[in-house]
């Protein structure tokens, strides 16, 4: 995924030691992404160190403890506050903020590659990231108010950091990749994420279960999807591109998986439409995805789906 146009790693998909992790968290309330009402702060701990909650959190379930690394939105609680807002996030020392990236949305960046610190105010003391330099297990304790009325609580994700992501190998990787488009109909009106999987195999002959293992854990650093209007009308031009390469926001899951969200209520602001040239909103649409895998920038078919 990127923050603010900086590619970092998802804690699926087995970030190592040296990266920028992305520690991303949900909020999900009767079925729709919600923001909180506050999210007061996150703070690492190693996993072993929570394996009971009084080890680390006191008589009101609040983190008592001090962590290894703690971030907060710049004194900010609310998070209908600018601090809050991802165009903050600037991979510098001071990057130790909680950002969102949209509705319900909200991550954190476990940079390694910078001595980055943050405040802890229980113990008010200095904390870096370095502490969080050995492979292993970790959780990530996200302290949040849900609405106005409601008291603070904790919630609990896991993340680990890897080394095993790498390796040493005599001879260029034969890196084949195959996808597949998941969506096949869409209805007009929808807003819906569509989805793209990735199937990778590795050619080289000797290459062990465990390397191949790790290429089917994010291999994919980064991607971009391409929606373009196929006009099966002879009397309208086309194809017209809906959704470019470069206006595309994607997110990558930790199986390869490409999904961007596509809100087809907004295909009649296109000039096209608008002056005439378009054609039908429903219709055949055609799906591309474009992304990095080592060294190679994959270009894939081009994939169909219909609007109705």
């Amino acid at each position: 995924m990127q923050v603010n146009n900086t590619v970092i790693v998802d804690r699926g998909n087995r970030p190592n030691v040296s990266q920028r992790v992305g520690l991303r968290v949900f909020f999900i309330n009767d079925g729709a992404y919600v923001d909180p009402y506050e999210i007061s702060s996150v703070q690492l701990f190693t996993k072993s160190s929570t394996l009971t909650p009084n080890t680390v959190l006191d008589s009101e379930n609040l983190v008592s403890s001090t962590p290894l690394m703690t971030y907060g939105a710049s004194g900010q609680t609310l998070t209908s506050h600018d601090n809050f807002d991802s165009s903050n996030y600037i991979p510098s020392v001071t990057a130790s903020g909680i950002y969102k990236v949209g509705t319900g949305d909200y991550v954190v960046v476990l940079d390694q590659t910078l001595s980055l610190s943050g405040y802890d105010t229980n113990s008010s003391t200095e904390l870096c990231v370095s502490s969080l330099s050995s492979v292993g297990d970790y959780v990530d304790l996200w302290t949040v108010k849900l609405d106005s009325a409601s008291k603070y609580q904790v919630i609990t994700n896991h993340f680990s950091l890897h080394e095993d992501t790498f390796f040493a190998f005599t001879e260029p990787l034969l890196l084949t990749t195959s996808n597949k488009l998941m969506n096949k109909k869409v209805r007009l009106g929808e807003k819906i994420d569509l989805k793209v999987s990735t199937e990778t195999t590795v050619q080289n002959e000797g290459m062990t279960d465990t390397v191949q293992n790790i290429f089917k854990d994010s291999v994919i650093t980064s991607a971009t999807m391409e929606i373009k209007k196929v006009n099966q009308d002879h009397n309208f031009d086309g194809p017209f591109t809906v959704s470019s390469f470069a206006d595309s926001t994607t997110t990558i899951t930790k199986d390869n998986t490409i999904i961007m969200n596509w809100d087809t209520t907004q295909i009649n602001g296109l000039s096209s439409f608008t002056n005439g040239t378009f054609g039908s909103l429903t219709g055949t649409y055609s799906v591309q995805v474009k992304y990095t895998l080592l060294n190679q920038t994959i270009i894939s078919p081009l994939y169909y789906l219909t609007v109705s």
